[in-house]
């Protein structure tokens, strides 16, 4: 069990995404407002860990919320869920695949991207829209019984 302790959309190219008070999810779309609403479902919506910006800042990289592109930061590691599915809010959402470290992530560090490697967050796809609100909680369920397609990291949708 944990809590949302973050949500955010980025409507435009760029980190840090915009800090929200609630997350509008919709079913195979994404996070309304977000620019990759709409593109692979597998990757709707991005969901990262505190402990993200707990390493960063260990390394004394000081990074605002929502640095990472994620939609969803969570206090607890998603990472260790991969395969699952997650109840948050009124969403239910499926973690499929790590989210490789990109270029973006330069421009607020160098060092961000070797230090976040395989542990930026990980992408979900939404399966129950619906809306996700700060400090709602999130709940951790057995991954579907007809599989989930968990995919590698570099791979390439299913």
């Amino acid at each position: 069990m944990g809590r949302v302790l973050s949500l955010h959309v980025g409507d435009r190219p760029g980190l840090p995404k915009a800090g929200v008070g609630e997350l509008q999810l919709v079913a195979g779309y994404g996070a309304v407002g977000d620019r990759h609403a709409g593109g692979d479902p597998r990757r709707a919506v991005l969901v990262a860990g505190i402990g993200s910006y707990h390493r960063a800042l260990e390394a004394g990289i000081e990074l605002p919320y929502g640095a990472l592109g994620e939609n969803l930061l969570l206090d607890l590691d998603p990472h260790a869920w991969l395969g699952r599915r997650l109840e948050a809010g009124e969403a239910l959402l499926e973690l499929v695949a790590i989210c490789p470290v990109c270029a973006a992530l330069t421009q607020l560090d160098p060092r961000l991207p070797r230090l976040l490697y395989q542990g930026r967050g990980v992408y979900a796809r939404v399966l129950r829209g619906g809306v996700v609100r700060l400090a709602d909680l999130v709940r951790v369920l057995p991954p579907a019984a007809e599989g989930c397609g968990v995919q590698a990291v570099g791979g390439r949708p299913k």
